[in-house]
């Protein structure tokens, strides 16, 4: 499920979400720390607390798609809560910690592709609210939330003033031939 030049649809989605992440963590490397905490009138509003809910929202979609508990908040505070300071990782922990959700994920969906789950549409609750929708979409959200808030990343990179290369999309992906 991992081959760069995989023509499964999900696969694709995973596999690319994985690298992706991945990239824009690398770069948050060569930070200073300040850099990386630097708050930005944009999302979760750093860099590092952009991440640290991308990778957070990752392991709340695998346990949801899975079926099971949903594991306590990495970001250290109750989700929704912005106010409450995010636990602090440096770039390096959250790639360990990106490599962990993002195989978790691919793991699940596998799972419920191979018994058909996949198909489901399922109620999803929210807090005090309820949504229904299917596992497949739920799927490509996952995936697609990722790239809204990598967007926000490199916006944030370019205002610190580091190069920020590639877009980081599925064709940008395929050239590199990163897994």
């Amino acid at each position: 499920m991992s081959s760069v030049l995989s023509t499964d649809a999900y696969a694709i989605l995973l596999s690319h979400n994985r690298w992706a992440n991945a990239e824009v963590l690398r770069r948050c490397e060569a930070l200073a720390d300040d850099e990386f905490h630097q708050v930005f009138p944009i999302g979760p509003g750093s860099l590092h607390d952009t991440m640290t809910h991308v990778i957070g929202a990752i392991f709340r979609w695998s346990d949801r798609i899975g079926g099971g508990e949903l594991r306590a908040s990495m970001e250290g505070r109750t989700i929704g809560d912005t106010s409450a300071p995010m636990m602090r990782r440096s770039a390096g922990e959250l790639l360990a910690l990106n490599d962990r959700a993002c195989a978790d994920l691919a793991a699940v969906v596998e799972r419920v592709r191979a018994d058909g789950r996949i198909n489901e549409v399922r109620e999803w609750r929210f807090g005090s609210e309820s949504y229904t929708f299917g596992v497949a979409a739920a799927v490509i959200h996952v995936t697609n939330h990722g790239m809204h808030h990598r967007a926000q990343c490199m916006n944030m990179l370019r205002h610190l003033g580091r190069p920020v290369g590639a877009d980081l999309d599925e064709l940008e992906w395929q050239m590199a031939g990163e897994p």
